[in-house]
Formats: structure tokens, C-alpha cells, sequence
């Protein structure tokens, strides 16, 4: 048994190592089949890569070949061009050289020229000097025969015509002057009586209200005036008026304040606390605030509509306040705000009959009078005239309209035509029939007033009141008064008549002193 299975293990193995020999050899047939195809690939990829690099080297031979040919082409190009170019500069050269011989030539010529006039140039000089000589030696003889120099001579005969010449422009200015003034005045009460006769707008004398009256309930009354009259107290401290007592009427109070504006807004917040249920001091302060915004409005509204009615554009918000304000002001019972709108009427008017920019006109008159506000207001230095001019002037108005303003009292001497009819235009309508109220008596009392303090001072010759009693001009003796006592003359008459006298607007006081020579012309 032993042996069986020694034997069938034997016959195990040996067939184990047939079959592993067989498939030995069949690999090794099938590595030797594919390193054949390996190299039947390898000879074919080596015969295309052959045939490739040859069709490759082909074709850059000939790319070689054709770029070769293109840089042969454009070098033959270019050396053709400077050819040409070559040729070119070489006839420039020869042109150029031709012209610099031409111009040596004419150097030369123009030297010898030159020559020429500095050997003429002598003669004359040698001519001149000679002539000088001869022209001193005859003026010589001239001021030995006549006994004069000749520069005196010459200042003489210089005095003459200047003299001469001076007395024929004065009479030739004095005809022209008088043969304007001739035909002027005419003309001018012709534009005027035009003016006014088309301008003819009734407008009634109107007084701003300086006084109130207490409410007849004891009640109101008490509001207002108990405590020590605390409640007209806070309105006083709040906006400057004052409620005063009015002698032998118990139920009405005077209003004082620094303009009538600022009195106007007094007297709307006494109204509305006289109809309130309760007034204390919060109320009164509210009541002032109500009354200036409402007068602010008030018065902005009426600058605005009488830029309008006036046909007048681009008018500054700070003016046309001011104009607005004007509402509440008279001038001997004349409301200002419609005498501004009078006034740039007339000289719109009159301006159209001139030939004058009827624009200008009316916007220069419009503007004449709002220094009155700021001069009330603020105290201005100078007259409302020139306060006006410069507020008109910082607010863009332009020189033409800036001038008439500043000169519509003579505060400047008018100097454009458009200055005189402003002028003229605020004349007439304070002059025109029922404009303004003064009683006579009140008018010769002021001017008496006026004249007696001008005659306190001395030094004094005369003493003229004029416009109406709003300028005194004073003329002193030349010899009691020197140039610094006149000026220090019209200060102390101004003062005296600021401390002494109650009157309306403002009052010029003018000091004259004057040397007058005369001479008699034969």
C-alpha cells in the first residue's frame, strides 16, 4: 500500500511537472511572438518618423528659400532708395551752396552800402553842426537887436495864448451854460408836467396809530394792569415800547418806541392780550412773537408787491424787506411805502420822456428811501441817503442805481442825469397837492427854533433854513472862524438842535466858509 501511494504521489508530481513545463514553454512562445511585433512596430514608426523629418526638412528648405528671396527683394528696395535719396541730397547741397554764394554777394553789396551812408551820415552831421551854429549865431543877433531873450520871449508869448485861450473857453462855456439853462428849464417842466399828468393815482394822507386803548371790562383792565402793570412790563422789556399814561384820559396809553415799526409790534400784542383770557407774562411773550412775525411777513409781502407792481426783477430779499418796511413809516402824514411807489412811477415816467433807462429809474427810486429804516433801526453814520447807498451797494445793486440814492439829498453831488430825476421825482411827490400835512404854525415855529439857536453862536453872518426846514446852512465871517471852528461850529449847532427841538426825520446842518476874491475885466 505503501508503494501504491508512493507511486501515485510520484505520478502526481510528474504530471504536476509536465503541465507546469508545458505552460513554461508556451510563455516563452508568446514572449517571443510579441518581442517580434515590438520590432516589426518599431521599423515601421522608425520608416513614418523617416518620412515625416524628411517632408518636414523639405518644407522648411522652402520656407528658407522663399524668405530668402523676400529680404533679397527689400534689399534691393532699400538700397535703390538711398540711391535715390543720395541723389537727392547731393542737388540740395548744390542748391544750398549756390544761395550762400548769392548771399555773399549781397553781404557784400549791402557792407558797401553801409559804408556808403556812414560816410553820408557824416556830411549831414558836419552840415548839422554847422546849421546849429549859424541858427545860434542868428538867434543871438535877434536878442541883441530886440533886448529880450528867446526863452523869455517864449514864456511870454505861452502866457499870452494860455491866457487868451482861457478867456474864449470861459465865454464860450459861460454861452453854452446859458443856452442850456435856457432850453433846460422849459424842458423840464415839460417831463414834469407830463409826469404828473399821467400819474394820477389818488393816494390818501394816512397816520400810523401811536396810542391804544384800554378795554372797558374791569376784568381786562385788571389783567393789564394789575401787579404793577407787570404784564405791559414784559411786552416793554420784550420790544422796546413803552405804554406811557396820556394826561386827563385814563383809558388810553401812548406808545413810545424807537421807530414805528417796532411800535406797531406793541401795539398788535396789546390788542391781542386786551382780548385774551389770560395775560401773564408767557402770553405777552408770545403775543410779541406773533406780532413781529406777522409784521415780518407784512412787510416782506409788501416789498415784494411793490418790486412788482413796479415791473422790477432780481431785487434782493433784504431790500425788498426794507421797502416793505417803509409801510410803516410817514413823513409828515405821507406813507413812505407808497411814496417810494409814487416816486419810482415819476421817475420812470419822466426817464421814458428822456430817453433814460426806465428800469434803472424806477429801481433807483424805489431804493431812495430805505436808510430810513436802517438809520432808524441801527443808528447809522450819515444820513439815511448814504446808509441806503450802502446797504444797496452790499446787497449787489450796481453804481448806477447806488449813486441816485446816495445823492437824492446832495449828501453826494449828483453827477448822472438818472441822480437829478431821482431827485426831482421824490420832490414832486412830496410837493404834489395833499402828499404831506404840517400846520403852518408848527412850521414857522420850528423854522423860528432853528434860527434862534444858529443865532446863540458866534461868529455867525446869516443863517438860512431850507428844504422844507430839513437843512440849515450857515455862513460865518472868514475872519472870527478859521477852517477847524467851522467844523467844530457845525457839530455844537447839531447837538443844540438834537437836545432842544422835536422834528421829523433828520436836519442838515451845513457851516460856510468862504474867501472871495473878485477882479474887473476891462
Amino acid at each position: 500500500m505503501i508503494e501504491v501511494a508512493i507511486t501515485a504521489v510520484a505520478t502526481a508530481t510528474a504530471a504536476a511537472l509536465s503541465t507546469t513545463l508545458l505552460r513554461r514553454r508556451g510563455r516563452a512562445a508568446e514572449v517571443a511572438r510579441a518581442e517580434a511585433e515590438a520590432r516589426r512596430v518599431r521599423e515601421a514608426a522608425s520608416n513614418a518618423a523617416r518620412q515625416v523629418q524628411s517632408a518636414a526638412l523639405a518644407e522648411a528648405r522652402a520656407r528658407a528659400e522663399a524668405i530668402r528671396a523676400s529680404v533679397q527683394a527689400d534689399r534691393e528696395a532699400v538700397e535703390a532708395e538711398l540711391v535715390a535719396v543720395e541723389e537727392r541730397i547731393e542737388a540740395r547741397a548744390r542748391a544750398l551752396e549756390g544761395r550762400a554764394e548769392r548771399l555773399r554777394d549781397r553781404d557784400a553789396e549791402i557792407e558797401g552800402q553801409f559804408d556808403a551812408l556812414k560816410a553820408r551820415r557824416a556830411e549831414l552831421q558836419t552840415v548839422e553842426r554847422q546849421l546849429a551854429e549859424l541858427a545860434t549865431q542868428a538867434d543871438q543877433a535877434v536878442e541883441r537887436t530886440a533886448g529880450i531873450t528867446r526863452d523869455t520871449a517864449r514864456d511870454e508869448l505861452r502866457r499870452d495864448m494860455v491866457d487868451g485861450a482861457r478867456l474864449a473857453a470861459q465865454r464860450a462855456a459861460r454861452e453854452i451854460e446859458e443856452l442850456a439853462l435856457s432850453g433846460a428849464e422849459a424842458e423840464a417842466r415839460r417831463v414834469i408836467d407830463l409826469a404828473c399828468g399821467r400819474y394820477g393815482i389818488p393816494l390818501p394822507a394816512e397816520r400810523l396809530v401811536t396810542t391804544v386803548t384800554l378795554p372797558t371790562a374791569a376784568a381786562a383792565r385788571e389783567r393789564l394792569l394789575g401787579g404793577g402793570r407787570e404784564v405791559l412790563q414784559v411786552v416793554t422789556s420784550l420790544s422796546s415800547v413803552e405804554f406811557l399814561p396820556v394826561d386827563g384820559d385814563d383809558d388810553t396809553l401812548y406808545l413810545q418806541a424807537p421807530d414805528p415799526f417796532t411800535r406797531e409790534v406793541g401795539r398788535l400784542a396789546f390788542e391781542r392780550l386786551a382780548k385774551a383770557k389770560k395775560a401773564d407774562a408767557s402770553a405777552a411773550k408770545r403775543f410779541v412773537d406773533e406780532a413781529r412775525q406777522e409784521l415780518d411777513r407784512i412787510a416782506h409781502t409788501a416789498g415784494k408787491r411793490a418790486a412788482e407792481v413796479l415791473g422790477l426783477k432780481d431785487v434782493h430779499a433784504d431790500i425788498r424787506y426794507l421797502v416793505g418796511k417803509l409801510l410803516y413809516r410817514t413823513s409828515y402824514t405821507q406813507n413812505q411805502w407808497q411814496h417810494a411807489i409814487e416816486t419810482a412811477f415819476l421817475a420812470g415816467m419822466m426817464a421814458e420822456d428822456m430817453g433814460i433807462d426806465v428800469h434803472l429809474a424806477r429801481r433807483a427810486a424805489l431804493l431812495h428811501d430805505i436808510g430810513k429804516v436802517l438809520w432808524a433801526e441801527t443808528e447809522a453814520v450819515g444820513s439815511h441817503a448814504v446808509s441806503g447807498a450802502a446797504f444797496a451797494r452790499d446787497h449787489g445793486e450796481p453804481p448806477e442805481v447806488v449813486h441816485p440814492i446816495a445823492a437824492h439829498h446832495n449828501d453826494e453831488k449828483p453827477a448822472s442825469a438818472l441822480a437829478h430825476l431821482v431827485a426831482a421825482a421824490d420832490a414832486l411827490s412830496g410837493a404834489r397837492p395833499g402828499a404831506r400835512r404840517e400846520t403852518e404854525e408848527a412850521f414857522s415855529t420850528r423854522v423860528e427854533d432853528l434860527e434862534r439857536i444858529c443865532g446863540d453862536f458866534g461868529g455867525i453872518d446869516k443863517a438860512y433854513v431850507i428844504q422844507g426846514g430839513r437843512e440849515v446852512r450857515v455862513v460865518v465871517d472868514p475872519h472870527r472862524v478859521d477852517d477847524l471852528g467851522a467844523a467844530r461850529l457845525s457839530f455844537d449847532i447839531a447837538r443844540r438842535i438834537e437836545g432842544e427841538m422835536v422834528y421829523p426825520g433828520q436836519i442838515k446842518v451845513t457851516v460856510i466858509r468862504a474867501t472871495r476874491a473878485s477882479a474887473v475885466v476891462r
